[in-house]
């Protein structure tokens, strides 16, 4: 596809164009007006004062965490206070965010048939996709968002999308040397490799059905509200038949009929002029989804969300961080929690401060009958013509500074806050005084047990999304991708794709695992043979996994994820934690050979080139190669994999 347009900033400025008005049928003008009212409803609900806000509506309680989150420094009202901010509540967030930032909370999965029966390949397959789908979205990064999202909010919202972007490609017909004259270039769209992602939406432009529900997959409907620059959305959806009808300007008009929304103009939230309200709304109920642009209805009425998603669920999942009740649909942060007591620890340290500049300066009586300077008081200032005892302190308590019980009372603020979170030596601070051992065990041990309805969550977080991941990946990843031609038969084929992820392969060390839909799935003994020959090629373990992608879409397959919370395998932790294992096992007469091999994969090498094999392995190995060599042998030497494998792994693999 070739664009004409060679910038997007050539062609903005144009001249007032009239939208006109669009006309719905009589069944499109209720299905509109409905949506309107639930919508405004929700609205109406979520941004009132609740109780369990602290009496703030929902977006002032956001906000409010959002500066202690990030220490937000008030400007000062009068000239002489101080706007001091301790920053802890942003130091014990980003405690625990390291802590659980170095927790391993990926899914382990398990596929069943409809007898019951574990398909150990398919669950491995959808482990190496999800990985790698992870991978490629850069979701390291958008993890450690969602984990501080919900400790600062107490609740996180994260959508799940199927991404299909385009990419411009630009040719030029010579290399630009400076001269304008005779220089042009094309401007072609080519797809990016189409995958999954995730993204954060923030609480506030989510709204819910319910404010009883706590489970957000049991809302009646969900809706988000994003706004965009016009011509960004054009970019998006000028294509559509209905965006001709989209108003650059709302004009809000009362009217005494207020049960009549037609054909009106209508935006949930006040947005600036130039701007364009997206409003997506979810109704799983009713497998309903319905797109919104500056209130004008751009889908079909009852569009089911299965024709968006690919399923039958909402894209978006809901995970709290501590709940407040059963039938609250909302938590509560580690902010909420803490920031009373964060407040009133910053208003003694302001009042600290301020107590010790009194006690450097504290305040004069003048009786000298003249206008002093208050810099006759700076440290080595010489003043002429004011008499001795003319100026006097107020009182001789003054400039005492801070009390012991005032820094005390500093102390003991602190000591709670350290209860309600983590405590200094858990952050990695040394303790004070002179602990013992046993003692600061003890600490780690209860800050353990705080950070583990955390670690819970953040569990319960990563559950749902793999959920959702997995959903998406059924619906879209097995999709063909391209066609190419099959030489040998003549006809084309479909082309899917094929994914290699580093794997530990058992008892061979840090390898490949490459996983390959298709329709024609070889045999095992071409399989093995291909590993073995890409393996001695490759220098390392290779494994594959053939999937025949028409079998996965129409198979009754029962999926398990489970994440169990581990520390991340760096090599120094394995390395510490195997050589406990081999002191621990060393007086029971462990098997040599097993400790060989999982001493190699500590340090991701090969068992049978790190280790010189046991008298054993030798005659085994002899005896191998003196017996002759069978058709089936994983041994035939071939000189290429394509040949190898035969033609009909040459097709379906292109391992070229």
């Amino acid at each position: 596809m070739e664009e004409n347009k060679k910038s997007v900033l050539v062609g903005t400025k144009t001249k007032e164009e009239k939208i006109p008005k669009i006309k719905y049928s009589d069944e499109e003008e209720e299905y509109r007006s409905n949506w309107i009212r639930r919508m405004e409803a929700a609205r109406d609900l979520r941004d009132i004062p609740h109780d369990e806000f602290d009496g703030m509506d929902y977006i002032t309680q956001y906000e409010s965490n959002e500066k202690l989150a990030n220490t937000f420094i008030q400007p000062k009202r009068n000239k002489e206070d101080s706007n001091f901010q301790s920053g802890i509540i942003r130091q014990k967030l980003f405690s625990l965010l390291s802590a659980i930032n170095n927790l391993d909370l990926r899914g382990d999965i398990s596929a069943f048939n409809s007898d019951g029966f574990e398909v150990q390949a398919l669950g491995d397959a959808m482990e190496d996709i999800i990985l790698k789908t992870d991978e490629l979205d850069v979701d390291d990064e958008k993890k450690m968002l969602r984990y501080f999202e919900l400790l600062k909010q107490g609740t996180v919202f994260v959508e799940e999308l199927w991404s299909e972007k385009n990419y411009k490609v630009k040719k030029t017909n010579k290399r630009f040397s400076g001269q304008l004259k005779d220089f042009d270039f094309t401007t072609n769209l080519k797809k990016t490799f189409a995958r999954p992602t995730r993204n954060i939406v923030p609480g506030v432009n989510v709204y819910l059905g319910s404010m009883s529900i706590y489970d957000n997959q049991e809302q009646p409907y969900i809706f988000t509200v994003d706004t965009k620059p016009y011509f960004e959305a054009k970019a998006i959806f000028g294509k559509w038949e209905r965006w001709q009808y989209v108003p650059k300007k709302i004009v809000r008009t009362i009217s005494d009929d207020k049960s009549s929304l037609i054909n009106k103009d209508w935006t949930l939230l006040t947005n600036p002029e130039g701007n364009v309200e997206i409003i997506r709304a979810q109704d799983k109920c009713n497998n309903e989804f319905a797109l919104f642009l500056n209130g004008v209805l751009m889908t079909p009425i009852g569009l089911p969300m299965t024709d968006i998603w690919g399923y039958e669920d909402y894209n978006i999942t809901q995970q709290n961080l501590e709940p407040i009740h059963a039938k609250f649909a909302y938590g509560k942060s580690l902010v909420s929690r803490t920031k009373n007591k964060a407040n009133l620890l910053d208003e003694m340290m302001k009042l600290a401060v301020l107590k010790t500049q009194k006690s450097f300066m504290p305040p004069y009586l003048n009786v000298s009958g003249r206008v002093v300077s208050n810099r006759v008081f700076m440290p080595g200032k010489i003043t002429h013509g004011i008499a001795p005892g003319t100026l006097t302190p107020i009182n001789e308590k003054e400039s005492q500074g801070v009390t012991a019980s005032e820094f005390s009372m500093i102390k003991e603020i602190q000591t709670s806050i350290d209860s309600e979170t983590v405590s200094p030596v858990f952050q990695g601070q040394g303790a004070q005084g002179n602990p013992t051992a046993t003692e600061i065990l003890e600490l780690q041990r209860q800050a353990k047990m705080m950070l583990g309805l955390t670690v819970f969550g953040m569990s319960m977080l990563e559950w749902k999304a793999e959920w959702l991941r997995l959903k998406n990946i059924l619906a879209h990843w097995f999709e063909k991708e391209d066609e190419v031609v099959d030489q040998a038969r003549e006809l084309l084929k479909n082309k899917y794709r094929k994914i290699t992820t580093d794997r530990m392969i058992e008892n061979e060390g840090m390898g490949k695992r490459l996983v390959i839909p298709t329709k024609e799935i070889p045999s095992g003994e071409a399989i093995m043979k291909a590993e073995d020959y890409l393996s001695k090629e490759q220098g390392m373990p290779i494994r594959m996994i053939f999937l025949n992608p028409e079998e996965i879409k129409s198979a009754k397959l029962i999926w398990q994820i489970v994440i169990k919370p581990k520390e991340k395998k760096t090599s120094e932790v394995s390395k510490l934690l195997f050589r406990e294992f081999m002191a621990d096992v060393a007086p029971l007469g462990p098997n040599i050979e097993y400790l060989r091999e999982k001493a190699a994969s500590v340090w991701e090498e090969n068992p049978q080139k790190l280790f010189t094999p046991s008298p054993e392995q030798m005659q085994q190995e002899v005896m191998a190669n003196q017996a002759p060599e069978s058709k089936t042998s994983a041994r035939v030497k071939m000189p290429t994999a394509n040949k190898m494998v035969g033609q009909e792994m040459n097709n379906m693999m292109k391992l070229d």
